[in-house]
């Protein structure tokens, strides 16, 4: 039975802070529109409408009492101020839209830009939340015509570079959280959707909700976040105050409603996308409430809570996450506008804490504070126009990681919009704590930045529109960082505890050794000493995905899916086989994990990709691996996609990775290098069920579902290079590379044959070669062996591991290994971790349900005191990148780096003296072979001649026969 979802945030409670915390004696205008909240916060101030509305009022965060006349005022338009807001991507930046059309940009309290966006009033203006320098505005040309415009105020405030006109009116207007889309709530109650990045999308709405709420009435609307969801809130045709939940993906009715009192007034709606609570405040109401926001909910909108307040409402704003107190276990903080407090007061802002009860607040708790949006813009304007995917950047909320994890997003993401916000904008600024900031405007860039575009003109031919999103020189230092500093690539590990490796050469690229005969015929697998296994393993995850490896082995550490809540992941030291305690060091993802990976150029690192769309980097501590270890998060990509399927790194760049995502209708791969997305490959609607890199990191190879293709791209241009049918059946199938120039394909055809193909790469019209195998459920996963030209397959829920010998374009079937529990996955190490002086060609280590068994592969050999040069030929070194990241990103090739496997206490077969030969001559020989003849008959027949004293007659014998 499938337990039922509900938030974790459930239990939290609100209550009102001390009036010391108050902001209070304030002197405010309450008049605005429809969409205006009636409060502006961003990490430093809180801004409101000043007595007279043509003003706003910026109050210090961090100075609450009886602030009064130390406020500053923003002098703007002359006119009545209708709605004002802060974005998201820097802080001290607020906008604000008046009565007349008109629309003034202050940065750090400093006017900057005013120009007129209508010719009517506005009606609501909001930054865009990932592209810094965009405004969107809305005014009604009509009463039953209303119109949106953006604008870049960054280049031109004269003509909106997208405009479209909405049905209706217009009553609010929401961006959502990876600005690509826009959302419109009109006076008929329905909200339209707009995608301003679509040509021809003017006039044009991508999608339009039902009328759930009644026309004539107020409504809002409001996403949440980067999610493809939507609140809306209006009055029923009774004036009953209701909310409704929106999938983006169905507007035919809503996935929940809220229903409240009756009022006239507008419900204003709140959303926190980490806690996934959802907050609605209505102005002249004295009530605050909080509902389940998460549409995977139980409930959806079920409400949780609610508070009340001295005085009635006239404005409402969510503190942004890094100003909460974490370490009291502050979950979120409205701060809620009222109006006097009591005779001869003035108004006043008050905080109202939302709390998570916690046995002890000693330590942070990181099961309430996921990471969150940092206060950086996301992309740059020609990227979001272009269409590109966005990666969010997200800090972490741990007191004792927040300034450096911030840090290191600035050095990363401001490189790269370096349009927008300046190189220099790494270190904190001194009079704002320990919040960094830019110090130049961002709407003014510096003159030196604006070509930036024009730099790339001499990027190879394809990627031009790509390039958009490559991080500069000192982007990819930054993002690959962590790599730098835990790995040193002329320090080698030893090999089977004896073999030396010597320094690698380059070698000319990946080809399969040529052969006439299969040479592996006698290949022999078995099993190591039962003390280099490991048992006891407890809770294996016995239902990981097929498409993926519940087991990943790497020359440190061994990572291994486990059940239990929050996606576990067992992680072991590879040189302490035995029993495993039965606490054994684990990771949390936070979520189901569907995809494990090891870098394969930094061993301390395990990759964990879950159903939350989150891929992670964890750091594996030097230390032992038993009990309660913690685990440091280093990074994590949040994929703009519904969910991750697999997650591959380049066998040749380091800090490259691959991640096989899905929406609603289609497929594709991200690659991303660090945190930023650079290439979208293969996207498909026909489903793709696994890829693999090429093992020069050129090229990913892919099969789809629906149309049963095996696909190869070029990653960088995104080009589909060759294409050709793969598996008769669409169930799961698996790839493997066999050089640069092959590809295995393990799947089904129809009957539920498993079959192993062999591929050129030149030509996927049809297989070299194909074997059947036999007839069974289980999914095979193949593994390669290159430098012999050998695939073996593991044989999930099977004993058997199946290998096979590429001679020429034919797959010859060479012997199975049998053991004696089922598989559940199988991991191989690289070839200089097999002992070459035992002609083993392959190290591995097979999962079962409780155990994780050692295994080898060898090949018997005539003279083994010699090194088998002609099996173990130069293998390519998979710990060392072949070429430089960036360079890779530019289009250079990688060449292979080349280990000799050969001990130095060994010599090589070639090398070796010929065996000697007795010299005989063929009379001799025959000669001495007659004479042993003889002599053997004339022992036999002396023998024979010879009489038995024993059987002798008696000598009275005769005379009894003569009677």
């Amino acid at each position: 039975m499938r337990l039922a979802k509900f938030n974790k945030y459930r239990n939290a409670t609100a209550s009102l802070a001390t009036r010391e915390a108050w902001y209070s004696d304030l002197a405010l205008d309450a008049s605005d529109s429809v969409s205006a909240d009636g409060l502006a916060i961003d990490g430093h101030s809180l801004y409101v409408k000043a007595t007279g509305g043509n003003s706003l009022q910026a109050i210090d965060l961090n100075c609450p009492g009886k602030v009064g006349s130390q406020t500053t005022t923003l002098l703007g338009p002359a006119e009545r101020i209708v709605d004002w807001t802060t974005a998201l991507h820097h802080d001290n930046l607020v906008a604000a839209a008046d009565s007349q059309g008109s629309v003034t940009v202050w940065q750090d309290r400093i006017q900057t830009v005013t120009f007129d966006a209508h010719a009517s009033a506005c009606v609501s203006v909001r930054f865009h939340p990932t592209v810094a320098g965009v405004l969107a505005t809305s005014a009604n040309s009509g009463p039953t015509s209303g119109e949106v415009r953006l604008w870049n105020v960054s280049a031109d405030t004269q003509t909106p570079f997208w405009h479209t006109n909405v049905d209706n009116g217009i009553d609010s207007m929401s961006i959502r959280g990876d600005g690509q889309l826009l959302a419109a709530s009109t006076r008929a109650g329905t909200c339209a959707i707009f995608d301003p990045r679509l040509a021809g999308s003017i006039d044009s709405a991508v999608g339009v909700t039902a009328a759930f709420h009644a026309a004539g009435r107020p409504t809002r609307v409001l996403w949440t976040g980067e999610a493809p969801f939507l609140i809306t809130t209006g009055q029923s045709k009774m004036r009953e105050r209701s909310a409704a939940l929106w999938d983006q993906r169905n507007l035919a009715k809503p996935l929940a409603s809220l229903q409240l009192q009756p009022s006239t007034k507008t419900l204003i709606p709140f959303y926190d996308e980490d806690t996934r609570l959802a907050y609605f405040a209505e102005k002249g109401d004295v009530i605050i409430h909080w509902a389940d926001g998460d549409p995977s909910s139980a409930t959806p909108l079920a409400q949780l809570g609610s508070v009340v307040l001295p005085a009635p409402i006239s404005g409402c704003a969510l503190l942004p996450k890094p100003q909460l107190g974490v370490m009291r276990g502050e979950i979120a903080r409205v701060h809620a506008v009222v109006e006097s407090t009591g005779a001869g007061q003035g108004a006043a802002i008050v905080p109202i804490p939302h709390i998570a009860p916690r046995r002890t607040y000693l330590d942070f708790h990181s099961d309430l504070f996921p990471d969150t949006r940092a206060p950086l813009p996301a992309q740059s304007f020609e990227c979001w126009l272009d269409q590109a995917p966005v990666c969010i950047p997200k800090m972490a909320l741990d007191p004792a990681k927040s300034a450096d994890s911030l840090a290191s997003l600035r050095r990363t993401y401001c490189s790269l919009l370096s349009r927008y916000v300046p190189a220099d904008a790494a270190e904190p600024a001194a009079d704002h704590g320990s919040q960094a900031e830019p110090e130049d405007a961002m709407l003014n860039p510096p003159a030196e930045s604006e070509n930036r575009l024009s730099k790339l003109a001499s990027a190879p031919a394809g990627l031009e529109v790509k390039q958009h999103n490559m991080p500069s020189a000192t982007a990819t230092a930054s993002v690959n960082k962590r790599t730098v500093e835990h790995h040193d690539p002329k320090v080698k590990p030893v090999v089977a505890d004896q073999l030396a490796r010597i320094p690698t050469k380059q070698g000319s690229g990946w080809k399969l050794p040529e052969t006439d005969h299969a040479r592996f015929k006698y290949l022999e697998g078995f099993a190591y000493r039962p003390t280099d296994h490991f048992t006891n393993l407890l809770n294996v995850n016995l239902r990981f995905s097929q498409q993926n490896d519940p087991v990943r082995v790497g020359p440190k550490h061994i990572a291994v899916s486990l059940k239990g809540a929050g996606g576990q992941v067992g992680v072991f030291c590879r040189d302490s086989p035995g029993r495993v305690p039965d606490n054994p060091a684990t990771i949390a993802h936070g979520a189901d994990v569907v995809d494990i990976e090891l870098d394969p150029f930094d061993p301390g690192v395990v990759a964990t990709a879950g159903v939350d769309g989150r891929l992670q980097m964890w750091r594996v501590p030097d230390i032992p691996l038993v009990g309660e270890v913690t685990f440091e998060l280093e990074e994590y990509i949040h994929v703009t996609a519904d969910r991750i399927h697999q997650v591959r790194f380049h066998p040749c760049a380091r800090g490259v990775v691959a991640v096989l995502v899905s929406d609603i209708d289609a497929y594709s791969i991200y690659v991303y290098s660090g945190l930023m997305l650079h290439f979208i490959v293969g996207k498909t609607s026909d489903g793709i069920h696994s890829f693999e890199w090429s093992p020069s990191g050129d090229h990913i190879a892919l099969t789809t579902k629906k149309s049963r293709l095996l696909r190869i791209y070029d990653a960088r241009s995104q080009d589909l290079l060759v294409s050709g049918s793969a598996m008769d059946s669409i169930r799961p199938s698996r790839i493997a590379w066999l050089g640069n120039y092959r590809i295995c394909l393990a799947g089904f055809s129809t009957g539920s044959r498993r079959q192993l193909a062999l591929y050129s790469t030149d030509d996927l019209s049809r297989p070299l070669s194909t074997v059947t195998i036999d007839v069974g459920p289980g999914v095979l996963v193949p593994i390669s062996d290159a430098d012999c030209g050998i695939i073996y397959l593991d044989d999930r829920g099977s004993r058997l591991t199946h290998a096979f010998e590429v001679v020429g374009d034919q797959l010859i079937e060479l012997p199975k290994f049998e053991s004696p529990l089922p598989s559940l996955g199988m991991a191989a190490l690289p070839k200089v971790y097999s002992d070459v002086a035992q002609c083993e060609v392959l190290r591995a280590y097979r999962l079962s349900s409780q155990s994780l068994e050692s295994v080898g592969f060898r090949v018997p050999r005539k003279r083994p005191e010699f090194f088998q040069d002609a099996i173990f030929p130069d293998t390519v070194d998979t710990e060392t990148p072949a070429v430089d990241t960036l360079a890779w990103l530019g289009g250079a090739a990688a060449l292979p780096l080349l280990i000799n496997l050969c001990p130095p206490d060994m010599k090589p077969l070639s090398e070796a003296p010929p065996v000697p030969v007795r010299q005989r001559t063929f009379a001799v020989e025959t000669e001495q072979t007659a004479n042993n003849t003889k002599d053997a008959i004339s022992a036999m027949l002396s023998r024979v001649d010879e009489p038995d004293e024993e059987q002798a007659p008696s000598p009275d014998s005769e005379s009894d026969w003569d009677d």
